[in-house]
């Protein structure tokens, strides 16, 4: 992900320093590459961003050879862990030139090593272009405001001309065949990777069970960036000057890209702005159709939109477990965690649109909640989430003024996490436990009627999304009401959710429309009181008080 943007202070280091070696040992490798008489290497520090993949900014001057003079240029390399789908650094490099030979705005790509004598692991050089590719100051910057229209359109003419790559390709033979990475596929990682995680995503398998019945035809596949978005490009000013981050390519579905970049969780600060956060979806498909001479199909875009804020918060867990499973000491990657609800969120709306399930009037339990941790009890006063608002004051008010540029994005995350830590103990486990109580009634009585909707709710929202082509669940021999063994006396806080998410992934309330609407209406408030916690904000910011 986006990593060429402002550049840490280069690090100072001792003649004779592994650092100095490392210099040393670049510009042995840089003369030899550019067929230099020798190379000066005046600058190697770290860029900020990539969350996948390291990116150093790499300063040099080349006495003679096909760089001649002063360069500015990126050195990209793994970082200490990553995500398994990713390709590796010569994979991305071959890649990339593939783009810079189609003539899409990439940087230019110069030379690959997998000598690990030189910086320890593979990496490949480009230059490195100007601009920024910070997502949440594209789509708030006044000033590009005029211009971010145009700036879609040129964005669809690009990802245009990344279609034009088709298999066969010698050169791309390292990428598996479409049907390796078909949506097929796909949901099938996704499942067993949530087979494996610690804790149950209900709403997750329920998006995963829609898509696993709404598969489209298939159809020839290009070449897709796989993670083509607000923040993996760069612009300078209103200019577009590099599409970034290719370790995620393969052979798809063009429509893949397109429902990624229009996925709501790539839009940032405009969540309205369904072109990445910059424009009307409109402009991005006018240029794509201009420069391809090819309409979008809106059904096919509705489909891997869905699957784009499921692959994005297995992608967001996935991120977390390098902290949590790797030992990756890094925040960014322990929050990214949090944001899956955020996308489960995006699979109701999407899915259920225009509907609130009935929800308790927020004051009548967080004001219980709030009065019981305000409560001395046997602590020491002050408590401790009354600490964690005040620290989290003074590090955001008195602290971060004075700190490097470079270092205050680190302090706003440390801050996000003490409001997120300050609002759970506030809620105490209240919100989860009502949702658990609701679930046992819910086993508890086949009967039970669906809550009302919220009020004000529009007529058929009721419905679930079909589009065109909707193919029914084939039946699996299973009810809800089976499968007790696996829920016996002691089912705990996961067991139950684990059951209600194992019985949603086979559809075993399809066969009552009642149970249906039930068992999505606790999908919503499970998902909301989970964000009401984590992110309120962005529960806000889509139209829930």
């Amino acid at each position: 992900m986006a990593g060429t943007a402002s550049q840490r202070s280069d690090p100072p280091h001792e003649a004779g320093s592994p650092a100095d070696e490392r210099r040393a040992a670049l510009a042995r490798f840089l003369a030899e590459a550019s067929g230099a008489g020798a190379v000066d290497v005046t600058g190697l520090a770290p860029l900020r961003g990539g969350a996948i993949q390291e990116n150093w900014g790499l300063d040099a001057h080349f006495s003679g050879g096909r760089l001649a003079g002063d360069q500015r240029l990126v050195l990209r390399t793994a970082a200490p862990t990553g995500v398994a789908a990713s390709l590796d650094r010569l994979q991305e490099f071959a890649v990339l030139k593939a783009a810079f030979a189609t003539q899409v705005t990439v940087p230019e790509p110069l030379f690959v090593s997998d000598d690990t004598a030189v910086f320890g692991k593979a990496f490949f050089i480009m230059r490195r272009v100007d601009g920024i590719a910070a997502a949440h100051r594209i789509t708030r910057d006044p000033a590009l405001e005029p211009a971010l229209p145009a700036i879609a359109e040129r964005l669809g003419r690009e990802l245009a001309r990344i279609h034009t790559i088709r298999p066969p390709r010698p050169d791309l033979a390292f990428l598996r065949a479409y049907e390796e990475s078909s949506p097929a596929q796909q949901i099938a990682g996704f499942r067993a990777y949530l087979d494996g995680h610690p804790t149950p995503r209900p709403a997750l398998e329920w998006g995963i069970g829609w898509l696993e019945t709404h598969i489209p035809q298939p159809t020839k596949p290009v070449l897709c960036h796989h993670d083509f978005r607000t923040g993996n490009y760069m612009l300078n000013g209103a200019k577009l000057t590099g599409i970034l981050d290719w370790e995620f390519a393969g052979w798809g579905d063009l429509h893949e890209d397109i429902g990624w970049f229009c996925c709501k969780g790539w839009r940032f600060a405009r969540l309205d702005r369904e072109a990445g956060g910059i424009a009307d979806r409109a402009a991005l498909y006018r240029g794509y159709a201009s420069e391809s001479g090819q309409s979008i199909d809106p059904e096919r875009v509705f489909f891997w939109e869905v699957l784009a804020s499921v692959r994005w918060a297995v992608i967001a867990l996935q991120q977390s477990d390098r902290y949590m499973i790797a030992g990756e000491r890094n925040l960014d990657l322990a929050l990214t965690g949090r944001r899956a609800t955020e996308c489960e969120l995006e699979v109701l709306m999407l899915l259920d649109p225009g509907r609130e399930p009935s929800l308790r009037p927020p004051d009548r339990l967080s004001s219980a909640l709030l009065k019981a941790a305000e409560r001395p009890q046997m602590c020491d006063l002050p408590t401790g989430n009354s600490l964690l608002a005040l620290a989290r004051d003074v590090l955001l008010n008195n602290l971060m003024p004075h700190l490097p540029p470079e270092n205050r994005l680190d302090a706003v995350l440390v801050a996000n996490s003490m409001a997120i830590a300050e609002r759970e103990a506030v809620a105490a486990g209240g919100s989860v436990q009502e949702i658990l109580r609701e679930l046992e009634g819910f086993y508890g009585d086949a009967t039970l009627a669906r809550p009302a909707l919220a009020a004000g709710s529009p007529p058929g929202a009721s419905e679930m999304r079909q589009p065109t082509g909707a193919r029914t669940r084939e039946p699996k021999g299973r009810t809800a009401g089976e499968g007790a063994e696996r829920s016996e006396a002691g089912e705990n806080e996961q067991g139950l959710p684990r059951r209600f998410a194992y019985d949603l992934r086979e559809g075993a309330f399809e066969s009552s429309d009642a149970r249906e609407l039930n068992a999505r209406d606790i999908l919503w408030r499970l998902t909301i009181a989970k964000l009401r916690q984590a992110n309120p904000r962005f529960l806000a910011a889509n139209g829930f008080s």
